[in-house]
């Protein structure tokens, strides 16, 4: 369903008929909002909910510019996924060596208490 979103939204930039353009923008705002209440995997967001969000931003520019806002923000949320995705993996593998450090630490002077004693 999402790549032919895509498609839809990248042909309907290019409608002339305005009132046309106007009612699919309007149909693929629903779809692109109700679409957003799931879960959808890294690479579904950026080939194309992203692109076809970032279409659907242009005709909600010239058509309507209060739901306008809105796909932006949804854009901005996608893009946020994404990067922190990216960004995860590594604080996760500096979280556990972090993690495996104390342990150590506190195993060889014989107190677990200290395992969990807040950093000021």
């Amino acid at each position: 369903i999402l790549p032919r979103l895509t498609a839809i939204a990248t042909a309907n930039n290019h409608s002339t008929n305005e009132t046309r353009r106007r009612d699919i923008a309007m149909q693929l705002f629903e779809a692109y909002s109700a679409l957003s209440c799931g879960f959808l995997g890294e690479q579904l967001i950026a080939e194309t909910m992203l692109p076809g969000l970032r279409s659907l931003k242009v005709d909600m520019e010239a058509i309507a510019a209060d739901h306008q806002e809105v796909v932006a923000a949804m854009i901005r949320d996608y893009q946020n996924k994404l990067e922190a995705r990216t960004v995860t993996p590594s604080s996760t593998d500096d979280l556990k060596a972090t993690v495996m450090s104390k342990i150590k630490d506190t195993t060889s002077k014989a107190n677990i208490g200290n395992i969990f004693t807040r950093k000021k």
